[in-house]
């Protein structure tokens, strides 16, 4: 009788463990197949180029920002499109990511400002180098400073839900930039 009893309990440990495989394979291959709407990537002369797709790093009724990464790994730097959308007119000289004691800033290159119905869009681009890019994808969102001309500033602070999407498609995404280097 005892040994029966052992036997039923390897038993149900086994099947927990196949269980358990089973999730963690379906999780990956789900995580897999979802990724191909975050990025795009094609084969140039230089390598490999991925343009990962626009995503929202802030939301308001006042205020809207989205980004998105085009990514040579062969150069090193990466060009980070941003749109700030906002209901005054905001033209971007210069941006600040603050994240703990870590700032950086950059003058971006300026491409349009528009009126969109009752707002305004001015979409620009930095440039940074992975590394420095890396320094901000960790768990704590960072605050972005977007300063305009004549001084006047718009500071917004990522919801940590937000980032935390953003946190987990980038590091997907740059791992298997990394694993395709090599």
């Amino acid at each position: 009788m005892a040994s029966f009893m052992f036997s039923l309990i390897d038993a149900m440990k086994s099947i927990k463990y196949i269980l358990a495989t089973f999730l963690l394979l379906g999780s990956i291959c789900l995580s897999g197949q979802n990724l191909q709407k975050y990025y795009t990537s094609k084969n140039l002369e230089d390598g490999m180029l991925y343009f990962i797709k626009p995503m929202k790093l802030y939301k308001t009724c006042q205020n809207a920002c989205y980004f998105d990464q085009t990514i040579l790994p062969k150069n090193d730097t990466v060009s980070v499109g941003m749109t700030l959308t906002s209901k005054e007119t905001f033209r971007v000289d210069s941006i600040a990511f603050l994240k703990d004691s870590i700032i950086i800033k950059r003058k971006v290159k300026h491409l349009y400002t528009e009126q969109s119905k009752k707002k305004w869009n001015c979409r620009f681009f930095i440039y940074l180098t992975r590394d420095e890019l890396n320094t901000f994808f960790t768990d704590l969102p960072p605050v972005l400073s977007f300063y305009g001309m004549g001084g006047s500033n718009v500071q917004l602070q990522v919801k940590p839900n937000d980032w935390k999407k953003i946190l987990e498609i980038n590091r997907t995404i740059y791992n298997q930039i990394r694993l395709n280097e090599m």
